[in-house]
């Protein structure tokens, strides 16, 4: 029996661990609008945007880097996009910049955070 409820013990531990660090809820996050992340690959020259909650779509603009940038230079860098996350976003538009993809405006990212799910 000890030895059962040990295991139990070390197998919640550590399910606990498996948490995305990213995952916070949005009420704690410095990024200020709320967004969703949305497949847009089926229009040409599209790829995963940023859907606003007014309708509003941006394109996320992605820079080529020598060296890998900081979490400050670059938040997008060093964030992992997935089709139907919930995320709060700060930008900056992207002024210059041409893309074929013709859905919205393209956007620097300046503060990026995911939203956790609300448990079913």
């Amino acid at each position: 029996m000890k030895e059962l409820v040990i295991f139990s013990l070390f197998v919640i531990s550590f399910s606990q661990c498996s948490k995305n660090s990213n995952e916070l809820p949005c009420e704690s996050s410095s990024c200020s609008t709320h967004a969703t992340v949305v497949d847009k690959i089926g229009l040409d020259g599209c790829g995963l945007m940023f859907e606003l909650a007014d309708g509003t779509l941006m394109e996320p603009e992605r820079r080529v880097y020598v060296k890998a940038p900081s979490l400050t230079e670059d938040p997008l860098y060093h964030f992992n996009l997935k089709v139907g996350q919930t995320v709060k976003i700060d930008w900056v538009e992207s002024k210059g910049l041409a893309s074929i993809c013709m859905a919205g405006s393209i956007v620097f990212i300046t503060c990026i955070s995911e939203c956790e799910k609300p448990a079913n």
